[in-house]
């Protein structure tokens, strides 16, 4: 059974009419594509509204209660491509059928009791059953198992008018009901619906991708008298750049409304009071020359007001606040004492009046030891020190995003979400035995201080969340009520502890030549957790997590569910329609009376694929290059929605945490050892011809959950933390397909936390993407220095079977010129690589010698390189990079990562200067280098008069020349080869020709099995 069962309680008691929103789910069990027209009735009630679940191809809603929909194969499920080329499994392949997975709908009823009876009918039979048969966190099965019948949280209002894209909402709600509710608006600059459609001829002028976005602008909703006002007001003027906003409650009738707006080349922490009806001036609150991100705020019960965010200082992010009392903002203070990056805090106040202080609870997580460990800092009213400071869970364990609220006891709740240790090291191809992908294995994690030790519910949360492990039934009690989701990959095996015979001795993890990183079986897909403590102390917590059987054009989806804590028990998993959206979607909570609100957004890449299917235009090609429809019909709208429950609040059953904090554990053997090479590295400076370069580590060919088939790669924000913490590298550049199918709000989100997350002299993010056309002509990531370049559409396909420069690639060549980028060819030797019918000069001077992904494209017979019989990604031998240098062609050499891959490639850069444009210039210079590991290399040739050149130079020399190679490894070379015009020579014996050019480059080979590639040089001997 293909099954993610969302249950939750009804909605309101029904000792009067009542409203309720079901989840029905169509073809559970079904063994091939099946249809399930139906309708459904209600008596007493009646039918309000229907909105598809998974709607796709001709699916749609009919009537006010009526719909045409179907099961079937998802789209991308089917035999297993990864190595279609391999003879020995083509006929296992042909086998898998892949599976067929359910439809559904969303019902809305209204005036209705617990008598009520529903009538479904469907294409294959009908059934009837009473409200009061839907169990909390049990569906209803009917025609035998066939359809599942759940309810969900009651989706009062669409709060967004505009069709803009609408999100990152923050909710506060007081308990008169009155309340406010702030979200960011973003107006494209393009019209979408002109960006779905492909090019028929080339742009006379690329200006119009550099049109200035639309920008952001905040939107304040006002609730009175537990209703929302039609009017929404402007809290910030439009185009502006924002990352994330917060509302609080003033203790007074009003508000305070905080925000992480760029100006002057950084983002500052801007606020604005809402009293009597009006907004007060913008006022800076963070005045500093690094990015303050991230702001969250509340009330205390003594009525002072404290704000907390991550801001960016010597080269690292720590935690700050401000508390506002008395008047006035008291000076920003530092509440976090780590030597490690510090994120995403978390803020509650204790809701105690009588014996309380007034006292803030603060959490976030930091990056101290080498994994995320959550801390939690505790202050008074006045938020003044001394600081209570502690850990909560420092495991060597994936432990991040941590989530506080205080509960009626006035103990302090915290969940986080955990993972496998030496979360983001070794991963991909050859290497998936000692570290694990940045989303393979999510579960919540929950902490309880109750002043003095540390409990955990008696509970376990997991049994009331999707993705359940194959030994769980449905139906058998709360929270079970669902089979194993068996599309999700297993979770990778990670060791015990973060040191091991694998770090010691990385050979010994290696496998065969195309061993791919591979998992197979249940996994949990649950992040994102957001606690809260209704207004009766019942604790709830909604969760991200991953919708397994879909993918449209935009991508795969995540939806919201909850769960609430029921005595010794969670009861769960509680589905919130229209939360459809990408993995890293933050919904707001709010308590009220029996009642948690929920304020939340979504893309409609579900329910409106019925709508995008009538757009689609005919023949289009689709995948990567753009929509390829008449319309666009996404767009983010934030909703409003509510979850109650009639039953009485049972007190949380405490036990002692399992795993309590560990008293200043220290980082691993391993950490330290990288931690050792990574300084060798940057300290590493050349001088060549008077000019000082150094080493900056990085790659830009790394997807996330925007990437139309980045299911498995994680939220945007992992991007991050991956590049600037567990591999602490110096640059990245983002490798999405196309930012997002060349969609606008994902182009602006790629692009504003590109800004967001620079680090000056520390970490500096590239502008780039990647731009997929299938062989011959090929994908290339495209990378850029400056913000504000779109993604450039697609031509038409030119005729593969004539080796003439295609048409779309000579277009690329130009737009690069025209903003002054450069690109690189990726897995040159697969189904994405290309036979060098083009090559861009100066605007394509890298190519991707390895992917850790898959394989070395060097040339048949390298060092994990593909064959006929073993190819990641498909098998087309005329795109060995060997051939490009044989066409005259001239590469420097980078290594990145693709899809799930982590920390075993790497682009190693050059450069004069630790800025965008001196990266952008080492590449252009072809100064650059690739390797699997932190290896140095230094390659210098110097000719008979003196003059040193180096990797990625041509040039002329009078006489022999002498290279020169310094290699600094982690392990010792087993193996240094000089290739000279495609052939292996001795060292010392290279025979320049006179009066041809040539080119030379070094492949090292440690005793582990780790590689570098040393560029070429092209010399011409006079």
């Amino acid at each position: 059974m293909k099954l993610l069962l969302l249950s939750l309680i009804l909605l309101g008691s029904f000792a009067s009419a009542a409203d309720t929103e079901l989840l029905i789910h169509l073809g559970l069990n079904d063994k091939a594509s099946t249809v399930w027209d139906g309708s459904i009735t209600v008596t007493p009630g009646e039918v309000q509204e229907i909105s598809g679940y998974r709607f796709e191809q001709k699916d749609t809603i009919t009537g006010k209660d009526a719909w045409q929909a179907s099961s079937r194969t998802p789209q991308g499920a089917g035999p297993n491509k990864a190595r279609g080329n391999n003879p020995k499994k083509i006929g296992a392949m042909a086998k898998q059928l892949g599976p067929i997975f359910e439809n559904g709908v969303f019902v809305k009823l209204k005036d209705i009791t617990p008598e009520s009876s529903v009538e479904v009918t469907t294409a294959q039979g009908k059934e009837s059953f009473k409200l009061a048969d839907v169990k909390p966190g049990e569906p209803l099965d009917l025609l035998d198992g066939r359809i599942a019948v759940q309810q969900t949280a009651f989706n009062l209002r669409r709060m967004s008018p505009e069709r803009t894209d609408d999100d990152f909402p923050a909710l506060a709600i007081g308990p008169n009901g009155n309340g406010f509710l702030l979200y960011q608006s973003f107006t494209p600059g393009l019209d979408r619906d002109e960006r779905a459609k492909r090019l028929d001829k080339e742009p006379e002028d690329f200006s119009f991708l550099a049109n200035p976005a639309g920008g952001d602008q905040l939107w304040l909703h006002l609730r009175k008298l537990n209703k929302w006002e039609d009017e929404r007001i402007a809290a910030t003027e439009p185009g502006r750049d924002i990352y994330k906003s917060a509302v609080s409650l003033d203790g007074k009738g009003g508000a305070w409304i905080v925000w992480s707006e760029r100006m002057d080349g950084h983002f500052e922490i801007l606020s604005r009071h809402f009293t009597d009806g009006k907004l007060s001036a913008v006022e800076n609150l963070s005045t500093s020359p690094g990015n303050d991100l991230c702001p969250v705020i509340a009330l205390s019960t003594k009525g002072s007001v404290m704000l907390a965010w991550m801001a960016a200082k010597g080269g690292k992010f720590e935690i700050r606040t401000r508390t506002h009392q008395d008047g006035a903002w008291a000076p920003a203070q530092t509440v976090s004492n780590s030597t490690g990056n510090c994120w995403n805090p978390s803020i509650s106040t204790d809701p105690l009046t009588e014996g309380s202080s007034g006292q803030f609870a603060l959490a976030w997580d930091t990056y101290e030891k080498g994994d995320y460990d959550i801390w939690l800092c505790l202050l008074d009213a006045s938020g003044k020190g001394p600081f209570k400071s502690m850990p909560v869970a420092n495991t060597a364990q994936y432990e991040a995003r941590a989530s506080v609220a205080y509960d009626h006891q006035g103990n302090v709740w915290v969940a986080y979400e955990k993972s496998g240790a030496t979360w983001g090291k070794d991963w991909g191809a050859y290497d998936s035995n000692d570290g694990i992908g940045l989303y393979r294995n999510r579960e919540i994690g929950i902490a309880v201080w109750n002043g003095t030790a540390w409990k955990e519910p008696q509970g376990n949360i997991a049994d009331a969340l999707p993705g359940a492990m194959a030994a769980r039934t449905r139906g058998k009690g709360k929270g079970k009520g669902r089979g194993a989701d068996v599309t999700a990959p297993a979770p990778a095996k990670s060791p015990e502890a973060p040191d091991g015979l694998a770090f010691e001795q990385p050979a010994a993890r290696k496998g065969a030549p195309g061993a791919h990183a591979e998992a197979t079986g249940p996994q949990t897909y649950n992040n994102l957790g957001r606690i809260i403590c209704d207004a009766e102390g019942r604790i709830w917590l909604i969760a991200r997590t991953r919708l397994n059987s879909f993918r449209g054009p935009l991508g795969s989806a995540w939806g919201s569910v909850a769960t609430y804590l029921d005595g010794s028990e969670w009861v769960g998993p509680i589905s919130i329609p229209h939360s459809d959206n990408l993995l890293y979607n933050l919904p707001a909570l709010a308590a009220g009376a029996k009642t948690l609100f929920v304020a939340h957004s979504s893309d409609h890449r579900m329910d409106r694929m019925n709508e995008f299917n009538r757009a689609k235009i005919p023949g289009g090609k689709g995948g990567n290059a753009a929509l390829d429809a008449s319309k666009d019909p996404f767009d983010n709208d934030v909703y409003f929605s509510r979850l109650s429950t009639a039953t009485t609040a049972k007190a949380a059953e405490l036990k002692p945490l399992a795993e309590a904090p560990q008293d200043n554990p220290t980082p691993s053997k391993r950490t330290q050892a990288e931690r050792a090479e990574l300084t060798a590295i940057r300290s590493y400076r050349s001088t060549i011809g008077g000019t000082e370069r150094q080493i900056l580590r990085g790659e830009f060919h790394r997807h996330t959950e925007i990437s139309g088939d980045g299911a498995n790669d994680g939220p945007l924000e992992d991007m991050w933390r991956y590049a600037i913490d567990a591999a602490s590298m110096d640059w990245i550049g983002n490798g999405d397909h196309d930012n997002g199918n060349g969609r606008e709000y994902s182009w602006w989100l790629t692009q504003k936390t590109t800004d967001a997350f620079f680090l000056p002299k520390a970490f500096t993010p590239m502008f780039s993407y990647e731009r997929s056309v299938v062989y011959p002509e090929g994908h290339r990531n495209v990378v850029f220095a400056q913000r504000g370049v779109r993604t450039l559409p697609r031509l038409p396909l030119s005729d593969a079977r004539v080796h003439e420069p295609a048409p779309d690639t000579n277009m690329l060549y130009k737009y690069l010129k025209k903003f002054n980028g450069v690109c690189a060819s990726h897995t040159s030797v697969g189904s994405m690589g290309t036979d060098w019918r083009n090559w861009g000069g100066e605007f394509e001077p890298m190519v991707e010698i390895y992917q850790g992904a898959r394989q070395n494209y060097e040339y048949p017979g390298c060092p994990r390189c593909p064959t006929e019989n073993d190819a990641i990604g498909g098998w087309e031998p005329g795109g060995w990079v060997s051939d490009a240098f044989a066409k005259g062609y001239k590469f420097s050499f980078q290594s990145s990562s693709d899809h799930g891959s982590t920390h075993i490639s790497y682009a190693m850069i050059l450069a004069e200067d630790y800025s965008r444009e001196g990266i952008l210039k080492a590449m252009q210079q072809r100064h650059t280098y690739g390797a699997t590991d932190n290896i140095i290399a230094d390659s210098r040739c110097t000719a008979a008069d003196g003059k040193e050149h180096m990797m990625g130079d041509e040039f002329a020399v009078k006489g022999a020349p002498t290279f020169t190679l310094k290699l600094i490894g982690t392990m010792p070379f087993e193996k240094v080869t000089l290739i000279k015009d495609n052939v292996e020579i001795p060292m010392n014996a290279p025979k320049p020709e006179k009066g041809k050019t040539s080119y030379y480059y070094f492949r090292g080979e440690q005793t582990n099995g780790e590689l570098v590639w040393v560029s070429p040089m092209w010399i011409t001997l006079e």
